[in-house]
C-alpha cells in the first residue's frame, strides 16, 4: 500500500509543476493584443432578439434602425422571444449581409419572413393577391422561393404586376391517391411554380381555378422558401394545416435614405449601386472587401478576418465566404503564435487529463486501504503471522479478483444463498477458483470473522472445501475457494435426470466423507467450528463425486472450554435443529440433527420439504418418523437401493438416521460416532438377495425393524413432541418474526 501511494505522490508533483508552468504561459498569452468581438449594430443596441441576430441597418429600439423599413419589434411576450418586422407585422426568423464581393449573386442580402398561406373554397375562379412591397426596399427573390398549390381539381396561374405570366400548374386527385404523391408535390394533390433564375417581384397575383365547386374543396397557395419546400407540402385534405411559412426577401439600402456612401475614411469595404429594374428605384448594398468581414453599414464595420492574420497586410485574397489565400506572403509571427497556443492548450488537456486520473487513482487507493483496515487486514495478517499458513494462504487485490469474474459478470454466478453470492473466477496462475461476495454484515463481527478466517486456513482436510484466501480491500470482504466442478449433492440427488451414479455405495461413501469432514471441524480442528448450515447443497462433489464440505458463512467457532454458543437462530428450514430453534444454544449436535436429514435424503431421494406433495406433516423427518413407526420404512427407501442393499444395512442405516434427528440434543450420537458406524456400514458386504436370508436373520431383522422406535431415547411421547415441534417451526418461519 505505502509503494504504491508514494509512486502515486511522485507522478502528481510532477504533473502538478507542469500544470504551473503551462498555467504561466496561457497567462503570458493572455497578455497579448486580443481582437474585439465585432460590432453588428449601432452602439447600446440590442444585438439579437429570441436568439435571431438583428444587423444594422436593422434595430430594436429608437435610433438603433436607419429608417422605419428597418425597424424591429421584439415581442418579448412569446416564448421565446420573436421578432417582427414593424412595417408589415411579419415575423422575422434570419437576417443576412452579403458575404463577399465575388458572390455569384448579386441579391445575397436576405431576409427570411413568415408570409401567410392563402385559400380559397368551394369558388370556381378567384384573384389572389400577395404583400405588395412597392415603394419599399424589400422583394421577393426569385431564385429562393417556390409557389406550392394543394388542393384537388386546382389550377393556378402565377403573374407579375404587369400580368406577365410567370407560371402555372395544376393540381388533381382520384380515389387511389396516396400520401407519397403529397410529399413529392408532381401535380397529384400537389403542384409547384418555379419562379425564373432572375426573377425578382415586389408584388405578385394568382389566378386560381377550382374544377370541383364543392365547400369543402379548397386550393392552399404559398410562396415557400426553397429550403424550407420539403417541410410545408399540404395534404389537400387538411388545407388548414400551416398558417405561415418561411419566406425569402432581398433587401437593400434604398438612396431616399440619405447615406452617402462609401463613408469616408473607411477603405475597407465597398457599396455598389444596386438598380432594381422591376421596382425602377435605386439603392446600394455593401460588404466587406477582401480580408475583412463585419456589418459594413456601420463605420469601420469591417475587420481583419482571423483566417487572415497569418498573411502579411494587403495580401490575403478572400476566394469563397470561408476561404483565404495569402498571395504567396506569410506572417510567421502569428503562425508561431498559434502554434503556440495550440501546443499550450494541448499539454493543458493532457495534464489536466492525468491529474485528474491521478486524483481518482488517488482516491480509490484511499478507498480500499480504509476498507483493508475495516476489514481488519492489520489483524489478519498479524493472526496469518502467528496461526496461519503463509505458503497457502493469500490477500488477494480487488482489481484481481474483478478480472477474474469479468467484473462479478452474471454469467459468472454458481450459485446464490443467504450469506452471499458465489462466483466463478480463474486467477492470474490460470487456477480455477470460487470467489465467494457476503452480503453487508455488522462491524462488531470483523474481528470474529478475520479468526474464522485463520482457523478456515488451517483446516486441511480432503473432504472439506479449502479456503485459499481472502480480499479486504472492498465494503464486504471476499472470500476464494478451491473450486469444485461437480455441482452440489442437492442437485443429483433431486434435480439432475441422470443419477445412476448415485448407487448405494456411492450414497454410502459420500454420507461417510461428509460425516469424516464435519466430525473434523468438531474435534480435531484447534478450535472446534459448528458448521450450523449442514445441508445436501452444502456439500459439494468434484470430479470423482468426493464429497467436500462447503460454505462457512454461518459457521461459529466454540471456546474450547464451552459447549453451546448462544446465537440468533440461523440455518436452513428443513434441516433447523429444533432444539436450537426453540432455545437459540448453538452446539455440535445442531449439525447432527441437520446431517441425520441428509442421510434421509440420501436413502428416500425426497427432499426436506414435502410441501406440494400430500405427504402429512410438510418434511421429510417428520414423514420418516411417522413411517418408521408403522412400519413403513422400506415403502419410503429408493426402489433401487432395495435391491442393491441387505435389509440389515438399509435398517442400520435407517436407525442411525433416526437418532440423529433425535428431539433432544444431549440423545444424539456425536458426529465422530455417526462416521464411525458409517465406516462400519460401508465395510459390510452387500449381499443381494432377500431370499438368501435365513430364517433366523430375517427374525432378527424384523425385531430391529420393530425396535427402531423403541430405544430409551424414542418414548412414544418424545415422537409426538418432535411432530408438534416440527409443525411450530413451520408456522413460525413462515411468519414475519
Amino acid at each position: 500500500m505505502s509503494t504504491e501511494k508514494k509512486n502515486l505522490a511522485e507522478i502528481m508533483n510532477s504533473q502538478t509543476t507542469l500544470l504551473f508552468l503551462l498555467i504561466a504561459a496561457i497567462l503570458w498569452m493572455a497578455s497579448l493584443p486580443m481582437v474585439a468581438a465585432l460590432p453588428i449594430t449601432q452602439p447600446e443596441c440590442p444585438e439579437n432578439c429570441g436568439g435571431v441576430s438583428i444587423p444594422y441597418p436593422f434595430g430594436i429600439g429608437s435610433g438603433c434602425y436607419l429608417d422605419p423599413s428597418y425597424e424591429i419589434i421584439c415581442n418579448s411576450s412569446l416564448t421565446p422571444p420573436k421578432p417582427f418586422l414593424r412595417s408589415f407585422n411579419l415575423e422575422v426568423e434570419e437576417i443576412t449581409l452579403k458575404a463577399y464581393f465575388y458572390s455569384s449573386n448579386e441579391e445575397s442580402q436576405r431576409i427570411t419572413v413568415k408570409t401567410p398561406v392563402q385559400r380559397t373554397c368551394g369558388i370556381q375562379t378567384a384573384s389572389i393577391s400577395s404583400l405588395d412591397f412597392g415603394g419599399t426596399p424589400y422583394w421577393f427573390t426569385g431564385t429562393d422561393n417556390v409557389l406550392l398549390v394543394g388542393g384537388c381539381g386546382s389550377s393556378v396561374v402565377m403573374r407579375n404586376r404587369s400580368n406577365a405570366i410567370l407560371g402555372g400548374c395544376s393540381s388533381l386527385c382520384d380515389e387511389s391517391i396516396h400520401d407519397k404523391y403529397f410529399s413529392s408535390c408532381v401535380g397529384i394533390g400537389c403542384c409547384k411554380i418555379t419562379l425564373m433564375e432572375s426573377g425578382s417581384l415586389d408584388l405578385y397575383r394568382l389566378d386560381v381555378l377550382n374544377f370541383l365547386t364543392g365547400s369543402h374543396n379548397c386550393t392552399s397557395t404559398k410562396l415557400v422558401s426553397e429550403t424550407y419546400m420539403n417541410k410545408f407540402y399540404v395534404d389537400p385534405s387538411d388545407p388548414y394545416q400551416f398558417s405561415a411559412v418561411p419566406t425569402v426577401l432581398g433587401w437593400m439600402v434604398a438612396n431616399s435614405t440619405g447615406i452617402n456612401m462609401p463613408w469616408a475614411g473607411d477603405n475597407k469595404r465597398y457599396c455598389l449601386k444596386y438598380n432594381y429594374t422591376a421596382k425602377m428605384e435605386e439603392g446600394f448594398i455593401c460588404f466587406c472587401k477582401e480580408g475583412y468581414h463585419g456589418n459594413p453599414y456601420i463605420p469601420y464595420g469591417c475587420q481583419v478576418s482571423d483566417n487572415c492574420k497569418r498573411c502579411k497586410p494587403g495580401s490575403c485574397l478572400q476566394i469563397r465566404p470561408d476561404s483565404f489565400v495569402c498571395n504567396g506572403e506569410f506572417d510567421f509571427t502569428w503562425g508561431i503564435a498559434v502554434i503556440v497556443v495550440g501546443s499550450v492548450i494541448g499539454l493543458v488537456l493532457v495534464c489536466s487529463g492525468n491529474i485528474y486520473v491521478c486524483f481518482r487513482k488517488r482516491k480509490l487507493i484511499l478507498m480500499k486501504e480504509k476498507f483493508f483496515q475495516q476489514n481488519g487486514g492489520l489483524l489478519l495478517k498479524q493472526q496469518l503471522a502467528l496461526y496461519g499458513d503463509k505458503e497457502s494462504t493469500r490477500i488477494f487485490k480487488v482489481i484481481e479478483l474483478k478480472a477474474a469474474t469479468k467484473n462479478y459478470s452474471k454469467e459468472n454466478i454458481l450459485g446464490k444463498g443467504g450469506f452471499g453470492t458465489v462466483y466463478k473466477g480463474i486467477i492470474s496462475n490460470q487456477q480455477i477458483v470460487a470467489i465467494k461476495k457476503s452480503k453487508i454484515s455488522s462491524q462488531s463481527q470483523v474481528e470474529q470473522f478475520i479468526n474464522e478466517v485463520v482457523i478456515l486456513t488451517q483446516i486441511n482436510h480432503r473432504n472439506v472445501v479449502k479456503l485459499l484466501g481472502c480480499c479486504l480491500e472492498t465494503e464486504v470482504p471476499l472470500l476464494v475457494y478451491e473450486y469444485v466442478s461437480n455441482g452440489n449433492l442437492f442437485e443429483h440427488i433431486h434435480e439432475k435426470g441422470d443419477a445412476t451414479w448415485l448407487s448405494w455405495e456411492n450414497c454410502l461413501r459420500i454420507a461417510t466423507e461428509a460425516a469424516n469432514a464435519i466430525a473434523y471441524l468438531h474435534s480435531a480442528a484447534s478450535i472446534p467450528i459448528i458448521h450450523r448450515d449442514i445441508k445436501s447443497s452444502n456439500i459439494l462433489l468434484d470430479d470423482n463425486f468426493t464429497a467436500k464440505i462447503s460454505d462457512f458463512g454461518a459457521s461459529r467457532l466454540v471456546p474450547i472450554d464451552q459447549s453451546q454458543v448462544t446465537t440468533l437462530v440461523q440455518g436452513t428450514f428443513g434441516y433447523l435443529d429444533p432444539e436450537y430453534f426453540q432455545t437459540n444454544h448453538l452446539t455440535d449436535k445442531s449439525d447432527v440433527y441437520s446431517f441425520g436429514v441428509v442421510l434421509l435424503e440420501l436413502l428416500t431421494r425426497r427432499k426436506p420439504l414435502l410441501w406440494g406433495t400430500g405427504v402429512e406433516d410438510g418434511n421429510l423427518a417428520a414423514y420418516f418418523l411417522h413411517s418408521v413407526r408403522n412400519n413403513q420404512l422400506f415403502d419410503i427407501v429408493e426402489p433401487r437401493f432395495i435391491k442393491e442393499a441387505t435389509q440389515k444395512q438399509l435398517t442400520m442405516f435407517a436407525k442411525l438416521a433416526e437418532q440423529c434427528l433425535s428431539v433432544k440434543g444431549e440423545d444424539r450420537p456425536s458426529m465422530k460416532e455417526v462416521a464411525k458406524e458409517l465406516e462400519e456400514l460401508k465395510t459390510k458386504p452387500v449381499n443381494h438377495p432377500r431370499a438368501e436370508l435365513d430364517c433366523d436373520e430375517n427374525r432378527i431383522l424384523s425385531n430391529e425393524l420393530k425396535g427402531l422406535c423403541n430405544v430409551p431415547c424414542r418414548k412414544g411421547s418424545e415422537a409426538s413432541r418432535l411432530f408438534t415441534m416440527e409443525k411450530d417451526i413451520i408456522l413460525e418461519m413462515s411468519s414475519p418474526r
